[in-house]
């Protein structure tokens, strides 16, 4: 399933790349960065940080969560909508 629409980053990509991470840096919360830095992109409207983040959660990673003003800077300057307009949230 297709998790960041942007960079067509799949759920079962994510997970590779954490357990990659987790077996490089055991002792090291993963980012929802080093997934993006992973597949060789970078976060675009930032919408799928809370999905990425609650699958590495779900599936036993620790986890460096994203903070508001990260997922701000991380947005295209052409990004005009809000969290609220991501699909899949609300």
């Amino acid at each position: 399933m297709f998790i960041c629409h942007c960079n067509k980053i799949t759920d079962h990509e994510i997970l590779e790349i954490a357990d990659r991470l987790a077996e490089e840096n055991p002792d090291v919360p993963i980012h929802s960065n080093q997934i993006y830095q992973g597949r060789g992109c970078k976060a675009k409207c930032g919408c799928c940080r809370p999905m990425i983040e609650a699958i590495l959660l779900q599936n036993g990673h620790d986890v460096a969560i994203a903070r508001t003003d990260e997922i701000a800077r991380s947005r295209q300057p052409s990004f005009h909508g809000a969290p609220n307009d991501c699909p899949g949230f609300s």
